[in-house]
């Protein structure tokens, strides 16, 4: 397991800072901070709490266990299971056996979607190719290749695409749901 102060250091040298600069951040002595990062001495929660914030990283950081790296989904092209529904090909990029935080598709579709839905959480739309348009609510969104739709999944939302016309989406929910199968 990664010490405390190895961990500073890294980043610290990740971040192309030397000692002095970041010393100079949190108005400490130089030796102390090459003091923290040899482990010789232990900061305070108030000092970690500063440490992280010069360095941009979350305070937990210096509390999880790098030995016990969690990845919870990596799939390779051939390895995403493709579900086709009603004229669409839904390829999940997400194994969700491990974690049940978000689920993310790729969406090929040549069919208009005649589903209106509403779900828990928000979901992420990207337009990989093509155009569609997105009705939330009472409000359109018309969307071409690279445009982006972020909302709220719980309100009354669905799709106003032309029929036959291709669609290429990155659909991303969090919560992941069953939506749309």
């Amino acid at each position: 397991m990664i010490e405390v102060g190895e961990f500073i250091r890294a980043i610290r040298k990740r971040r192309n800072l030397t000692t002095t600069q970041l010393a100079d951040q949190l108005d400490l002595s130089n030796g102390y901070i090459s003091l923290i990062e040899r482990n010789i001495v232990s900061p305070s929660l108030a000092t970690l709490k500063r440490i992280a914030q010069a360095l941009n990283i979350p305070l937990e950081s210096f509390f999880l266990d790098p030995d016990t790296e969690i990845i919870y989904s990596y799939l390779k092209r051939d390895e995403q299971s493709h579900l086709p529904v009603e004229d669409r090909n839904w390829r999940l990029l997400i194994n969700n056996s491990k974690t049940n935080l978000m689920g993310a598709f790729i969406v090929d579709s040549t069919a208009a979607d005649k589903h209106v839905y509403s779900h828990q959480g928000v979901e992420l739309i990207y337009v990989l190719e093509g155009e569609t348009s997105i009705s939330i609510s009472k409000e359109d969104y018309h969307l071409r290749a690279g445009d982006s739709l972020y909302y709220d999944a719980s309100i009354m939302h669905w799709d106003n695409k032309e029929p036959e016309v291709p669609l290429k989406l990155i659909v991303v929910a969090i919560p992941p749901e069953d939506f749309h199968f």
